[in-house]
């Protein structure tokens, strides 16, 4: 290899690196939500917050098996040519009153759905249990832009 190909090389990579450093990470852009439903799960979501997203009737049984019957008929009911729903679940038992959505977010092929977990007011007191909880939330289809996410990512922070 020369000396010209070694500059030519070199100049290629110093190019790369700088349109790597000036391209930004995935964009981050908040989708409105509007409450569905939320109460205790008829099925366990595991140890960590989990979500899952319904673009349709068939992939609304996802969450049916997951929520109470009043739930089910509330997702089996939405027209899914111009919303999805978004179903969050985590053993939450008796702190679920203090869990809250704050925001959820379309970062590239994923939806980020982030909770809070608000602190226990002073004075107060609440049970010990742990049992599984739900929420489920309506997006709007157009919201989400195309293709729909792939994957639901839930985070919990403590306030």
């Amino acid at each position: 290899m020369g000396r010209r190909h070694l500059i030519r090389l070199t100049g290629a990579c110093t190019l790369g690196l700088a349109t790597a450093a000036a391209a930004p990470a995935a964009a981050v852009r908040s989708v409105p939500w509007q409450p569905l439903a939320r109460g205790t799960a008829t099925a366990d979501g595991g140890a960590r917050p989990v979500g899952f997203l319904a673009a349709s009737k068939t992939a609304a049984r996802t969450l049916v098996v997951r929520v109470p019957p009043a739930a089910a008929r509330m997702v089996l009911r939405l027209d899914y040519r111009s919303s999805v729903a978004v179903g969050v679940f985590g053993r939450f038992g008796c702190h679920d009153g203090r869990v809250s959505i704050t925001g959820i977010e379309r970062v590239g092929p994923r939806l980020r759905v982030r909770l809070v977990l608000r602190p226990l007011k002073p004075g107060a007191v609440e049970c010990q249990a742990i049992f599984s909880t739900f929420r489920l939330v309506t997006l709007e289809r157009q919201d989400l832009g195309r293709p729909l996410p792939s994957h639901v990512g839930v985070t919990l922070a403590r306030a």
